[in-house]
């Protein structure tokens, strides 16, 4: 398959083909539905798939595009068409008729009328789940009210994530270059704007300059900016309040006690209590372990700043001293190591080495937006896996933070090859990474592989089509490959940078875990507790932490409320436990590779035959003992992170 026309597409082309696209996938299911013939895979299973391909392409391809540059035609179309898409979703899932054929299918597969594999089985189970959850057997009257719910809720979507880029460039803070003591000619540089100096925020609460800014007004300054983002002139809290209650009580209209616990049938959790029992107990051992280091990073302060009271705008820039002091290590030391064009490369070289893949350079195809780099992969014996699109460079009109986008779904039974995308915020001005960013660009390209390797029969169970709480496990192994002696860094830098790393640590997971366990009270809450109105978010957020012991200025959540992304505007709503559930898997499958000779081919190529190639074709945690040999244990993360827990 050729790549997409992306330059050619405009919001009016759009709009011409989503329309067509959204009759032709009805048209085709009517006839799936109204065929009086016997069902088979055939005329039930293929004929979804058939239906579904050219909306699911064109949606991929323009929120691609909208997520990378976006534009005012654009940000209008994504707005007038979220309502639209939801009811053409619940058009499909609440029509009982579909809904018959595919129970239709079911039985004459029981009986052994009609002959089916693994995968045959696990698409019809999985989809025969996907109407019972979307409520298929609610009456008329349930049925409609569902249908305003999901309406609304994904203009609400679509306005929370236009308010929230809106709150975070708002935020931006002016300053003088006097205060900028400790930052490089080059961090200077990058803050250079027509308007003069100036700081801007990236999606997480903490900043990465804190780091660097010396001046502590300043860093309190950029870490208040950074809190109170999205609750003055432009406010994303009505917005997320209405959403949090209509999720609830949608929840409720489909049977279901919240709408986590909703997510979590659909994940490998199952239930709400098997999820807390992980994610709160981690959540409190990783906090103990924040303040024994707060303790010490105070200590350090009284020398750095006599009399001045150590706060979470400190935490970093003190951080960083004691990990030179101690350490004998400074990260700016690593920058002739951590160019962008470096990390990449290495990114690269590690997929080579593990999986045998070749990057060529594609200069003559365009990708999703102007200035990305195109590749195409083969296999080591010339064989076609697939594209890479990389965009590398942030600019204003694109989302924050990093990700990964499938622009197709492919079936093995096609020669169509799978078209990925990676998309970063790095700016030109800024010559290096810092190690974070590293490790994001190894996890990005973790989601990739996933994505590029995909051998499912049926093209929506292809690539990273795996529960949420599955889906960031193989991203998150790849950024073990990040730590390999020479892959970044040589081996000597590598020792000072994990001994440093390890302070800190705490911190890093508690922030994290703090997070997903604001989002899970979100929508574990039952609607007539949640709030319902903006000016209540900030006490429901409060109350939410204090109830598990984790409400502690000094280490503020990775993301409060009013700027979760994740959770309001992308799909992580009640999933973003799944990113700690993930890595008790992560860690387990590392423990593997360390056992078994760390990565080489062989164990590359274990890895991506029964886990990354099934994609979602299977149960994820069959592909997951398929690879491990056993369930997974909760030890290795533990041992990972230097936690017990009570």
């Amino acid at each position: 398959m050729a790549l997409p026309p992306f330059a050619d597409y405009t919001a009016t082309r759009f709009r011409e083909e989503i329309d067509a696209a959204m009759a032709h996938q009805r048209d085709g299911l009517a006839r799936l539905r109204d065929d009086d013939g016997p069902a088979t895979r055939a005329n039930v299973l293929d004929a979804w798939e058939e239906a579904r391909g050219p909306l699911n392409l064109l949606l991929s391809v323009f929120f691609s595009m909208k997520s990378a540059d976006t534009n005012d035609e654009f940000e209008r179309l994504a707005e007038e068409y979220a309502p639209k898409l939801a009811a053409h979703e619940d058009a499909i899932q609440l029509d009982r008729g579909t809904y018959d054929r595919l129970k239709a299918l079911e039985a004459r597969i029981v009986s052994g009328e009609e002959p089916a594999d693994d995968e045959d089985r696990h698409h019809l189970s999985e989809l025969i789940k996907d109407f019972e959850r979307a409520g298929v057997a609610l009456d008329e009257q349930g049925q409609a009210r569902l249908r305003e719910i999901n309406g609304r809720l994904a203009e609400l979507q679509t306005t929370f994530e236009r308010l929230n880029r809106e709150a975070r460039n708002a935020a931006t803070i002016t300053v003088a270059e006097n205060e900028l003591e400790g930052l490089s000619p080059s961090d200077i540089d990058a803050l250079r704007t027509d308007e003069g100096l100036r700081l801007q925020l990236i999606n997480t609460t903490q900043q990465p300059l804190g780091a660097k800014i010396a001046d502590a007004g300043l860093r309190r300054r950029l870490l208040d900016a950074s809190l109170n983002r999205a609750l003055g002139e432009i406010d994303t809290r009505p917005t997320l309040v209405e959403m949090a209650r209509l999720r609830a009580e949608r929840a409720t209209l489909l049977g279901f006690a919240s709408h986590a616990a909703l997510v979590a049938s659909q994940g490998t959790a199952k239930t709400t209590e098997a999820i807390e029992q992980v994610l709160i107990p981690m959540a409190q051992a990783a906090l103990a372990k924040t303040r024994d280091e707060a303790a010490q990073l105070a200590e350090a302060y009284k020398s750095i700043n006599p009399g001045a009271e150590f706060t979470a705008a400190d935490w970093a820039f003190v951080e960083a001293k004691v990990r030179k002091d101690r350490f004998a290590f400074d990260e700016s030391q690593l920058d002739e190591y951590l160019t962008v064009e470096k990390v990449v490369q290495a990114c690269y070289d590690a997929a080579t080495e593990l999986y045998g893949i070749q990057f060529t350079l594609r200069e003559d195809l365009r990708g999703h937006v102007e200035g990305s780099q195109v590749y195409e992969i083969t296999d080591d014996d010339g064989s076609p896996v697939g594209f890479f699109l990389m965009d590398l460079w942030a600019r204003p009109t694109k989302n924050g933070g990093a990700w990964m986008t499938a622009i197709n779904e492919v079936s093995s039974r096609t020669d169509e090859v799978p078209i990925v995308t990676n998309n970063c915020n790095y700016r030109k001005s800024v010559p290096t990474c810092s190690w974070d960013e590293v490790i994001t660009m190894f996890h990005e390209f973790g989601h990739a592989l996933h994505g590029l390797f995909g051998t499912a029969k049926y093209p929506s169970r292809s690539g990273t089509a795996v529960p949420r709480d599955f889906v960031e496990f193989p991203s998150q192994v790849n950024e073990h490959w990040a730590w390999q002696p020479g892959r970044v860094l040589p081996a000597e830098w590598l020792d000072k940078l994990k001994a440093a790393n390890e302070f800190g640590l705490g911190y890093a997971k508690a922030e994290a875990l703090i997070a997903a366990v604001l989002d899970y009270v979100w929508h574990s809450t039952p609607l007539d507790e949640l709030p319902t109105s903006a000016d209540e978010v900030a006490a429901f957020e409060q109350a939410a932490l204090q109830r598990h012991g984790l409400d502690d200025p000094i280490c503020p959540p990775r993301y409060r409320t009013q700027y979760f992304a994740h959770i309001w505007g992308g799909g992580y709503a009640a999933s973003y436990y799944g990113y700690t559930w993930a890595e008790v898997l992560d860690a387990d499958a590392v423990a593997w590779f360390e056992e078994n000779g760390g990565g080489t081919r062989a164990n590359g190529e274990h890895f991506r035959r029964t886990l990354l190639g099934q994609g979602g074709s299977v149960d994820a945690m069959e592909t997951w003992r398929a690879f491990r040999g056993r369930d997974p244990q909760l030890q290795p993360l533990l041992d990972r992170l230097g936690l017990s827990l009570a």
